[in-house]
């Protein structure tokens, strides 16, 4: 005979389901694996962000000179590739290569108003191996921490370097190159050691003057 199934709420017992502990574990265990995935996860991309940071603050002021310079190149008239020092420019002599640590531009035709002129050039007697561009007399650093004296070429269309100075009024191209070393870099640490940062790199482009008409 079956007997009749007894009637919780009759009898006054209530009978409660729960986990087991094997079941408990299995779920902290995932729970655990998924948390420490997406720490490792975001620890990742900090690490990501931190490095393209420091390449993209480390090259702000190279790329901001070298569009400065870029603009001045396609407006002007003139622009002569040499050395600059002691305040004095020079323009690379005749049948020599053109080329050097400065460019001269000017604005107009009259090449013998110098005051006019615009240099950027690179001052290896700074500590910090700067780019100073000069304007009417006063000398303002606009990038640091170069290592390339030879940083201005004076091209033909092919990329060979001219060595004919009366090329000039014909529309070189100039090649600008500025190298880089900040090894006190970088803005935070990537990977725990500083040797991890970006500490070399280069920009370089080449101009060319826009035809007058």
């Amino acid at each position: 005979m079956k007997l009749p199934a007894l009637n919780p709420v009759a009898t006054g017992k209530i009978f409660r389901q729960g986990f087991t502990l094997v079941e408990i574990m299995t779920v902290m265990a995932i729970f655990i694996l998924m948390v420490g995935a997406m720490v490792c996860l975001q620890i990742f991309g900090l690490r990501v962000y931190t490095l393209a940071a420091t390449k993209i603050t480390a090259t702000t002021s190279g790329r901001q000179v070298l569009n400065d310079m870029r603009d001045r190149i396609r407006s002007a008239e003139v622009v002569y590739v040499g050395t600059y020092s002691n305040n004095v420019f020079s323009q690379a002599q005749l049948g020599t290569p053109q080329q050097g640590n400065a460019i001269q531009i000017f604005s107009t035709t009259n090449t013998v108003d110098t005051n006019n002129a615009i240099v950027f050039y690179m001052d290896p007697a700074n500590s910090t191996n700067v780019m100073k561009m000069v304007s009417s007399g006063v000398e303002t650093v606009v990038a640091k921490y170069m290592t390339n004296y030879i940083c201005m070429t004076a091209e033909d269309y092919s990329g060979t370097i001219l060595t004919n100075a009366n090329a000039y009024p014909d529309n070189p191209v100039i090649h600008v190159t500025m190298q880089f070393y900040q090894w006190e870099y970088p803005i935070g640490y990537v990977g725990g050691t500083s040797g991890d940062a970006y500490d070399f790199y280069y920009l370089n482009t080449r101009v060319a003057r826009r035809t007058k008409t």
